[in-house]
C-alpha cells in the first residue's frame, strides 16, 4: 500500500477541522449586522475556511485519478466505502432529527413516511450533501480518468480555465451580466478533481513559492470577507455568493492552499495525534454535528464569541474523534463509521 504523503494528511486534517469552524460559525451570521464584531468575526473565519469541502475533493482528485484499475474494480473497492456511511448516517440522522426536532408522537404515520422519504432523497441532515456529491463523482472518476491520461497539460489547464469560467456563467447571481453559453460539461465539483489530478503532474518551481501561495490564499480570503461584508450591509437574507463551494474565489483558495501545504510538509513526518484525525477524519465529518449541537450553546454559556467558536471546534472535534474511534470498535463498526 501506498504510504500517504505528509501533505495530504495535513490537508485532510485542515478540512476536517475547516468543516467545524463553519458550522460552529455561522449561526451568527444570520443575525445580520455588518458592524458586529460577532458577525464580523463570523465571516472571517467562514472566508478562510470555505476551501474545505473542495479540498477533500482535491485529495481524491490527486490519489484517485492516477490509479490504473477497471470501472468495475474501483467500483468495487471504494463505492461500498461511501454507500455503508451513507445508509448507517442518513439512519442515525433521521432518529436524531425526529427526536430533537419533532413531538414524534404527535405525527401521523403519513407525516413520517413523508419526511422520512424526503430525508432520504435530499440528506437527512444538511451536511450530508457531502455524500450525495461524492458517491457521484467516485461514479465519474473511472471515465474522467480515461479522458485526461489521454490530455497533454495544456489541454487540462484549458479544462480548468473553462471550469472556473462555468462557475460565474452558472451563478444565479452573475447571470443578467453573463450570455447564455451552456458550458455545463466543464461544470461542478468534477473541476475539483480534475484540479487534484492536475496538481499531482504540475511541477510549479519558482522562488519564495511559499509565500506566493499564501498570499494567494489569503488574498482570496479578504476578497470573500470584504465582497461579503458588502453584499450583506443592507440586506434582510444573507447573501453568501462570495462563501460559494462553486466560486472561482474558493477554487483558487483551495488550490493555493493545497499547494502550500504541499511545498511546506515536503520531506516532513507527522505527529501521531495529526495521523489519528486524519485516519478518522471521515467519520468525524459525519458525526460532528450531533456533538457540536450539544457543545455549542454550553460553551456559549461560559465564554464570549471570540473563544466560543474555536473552543466548540476544538470540543467538537475531540468527541466527534471519541465518536467515531468507539464505533470502529464495534463488530462491523469500520464499515460504517466513515
Amino acid at each position: 500500500m501506498e504510504e500517504k504523503s505528509a501533505h495530504i494528511i495535513y490537508l485532510r486534517v485542515i478540512a476536517t477541522i475547516f468543516v467545524i469552524f463553519i458550522h460552529a460559525s455561522t449561526g451568527f451570521l444570520y443575525r445580520i449586522d455588518t458592524h458586529a464584531f460577532d458577525w464580523n468575526y463570523a465571516n472571517w473565519i467562514n472566508a478562510a475556511t470555505r476551501c474545505s469541502v473542495p479540498i477533500f475533493v482535491i485529495i481524491s482528485g490527486y490519489l484517485l485519478l492516477q490509479k490504473e484499475e477497471t470501472t468495475g474494480t474501483f467500483y468495487r473497492k471504494r463505492i461500498p466505502k461511501l454507500v455503508y456511511p451513507f445508509v448507517f448516517w442518513t439512519i442515525v440522522y433521521l432518529v436524531y432529527y425526529f427526536y430533537r426536532y419533532t413531538n414524534f408522537e404527535l405525527l401521523s404515520t403519513e407525516k413520517i413516511g413523508a419526511i422520512i422519504l424526503d430525508k432520504m432523497l435530499h440528506g437527512a441532515n444538511a451536511h450530508l450533501w457531502y455524500l450525495y456529491m461524492i458517491i457521484g463523482l467516485y461514479l465519474a472518476i473511472p471515465f474522467l480518468r480515461k479522458i485526461l491520461i489521454n490530455s497533454s497539460k495544456r489541454e487540462i489547464e484549458l479544462l480548468l480555465g473553462l471550469w472556473l469560467l462555468s462557475m460565474c456563467f452558472s451563478s444565479k447571481d452573475l447571470y443578467r451580466f453573463m450570455p447564455k453559453f451552456d458550458l455545463t460539461f466543464f461544470s461542478g465539483y468534477i473541476g475539483y478533481l480534475v484540479l487534484g489530478y492536475y496538481l499531482r503532474i504540475r511541477e510549479f518551481r519558482f522562488n519564495s513559492s511559499q509565500v506566493v501561495y499564501a498570499f494567494i490564499y489569503l488574498l482570496m480570503v479578504g476578497i470573500a470577507a470584504y465582497g461579503t461584508q458588502l453584499l450583506n450591509q443592507e440586506a434582510s437574507k444573507l447573501n453568501t455568493f462570495f462563501y460559494n463551494y462553486l466560486f472561482v474565489t474558493t477554487a483558487i483558495a483551495a488550490g493555493a492552499l493545497f499547494l502550500f501545504v504541499k511545498e511546506t510538509m515536503q520531506g516532513k513526518n507527522c505527529p501521531n495525534w495529526i495521523r489519528l484525525i486524519d485516519k478518522y477524519s471521515f467519520g468525524i465529518y459525519l458525526s460532528h454535528i450531533i456533538p457540536l449541537n450539544y457543545i455549542h450553546p454550553i460553551i456559549a454559556k461560559q465564554v464570549g464569541t471570540a473563544w466560543l467558536i474555536p473552543l466548540a471546534t476544538l470540543a467538537t472535534l475531540l468527541l466527534s474523534l471519541a465518536i467515531t474511534y468507539l464505533l470502529r470498535k464495534l463488530p462491523y463498526g469500520k464499515y460504517i463509521s466513515g
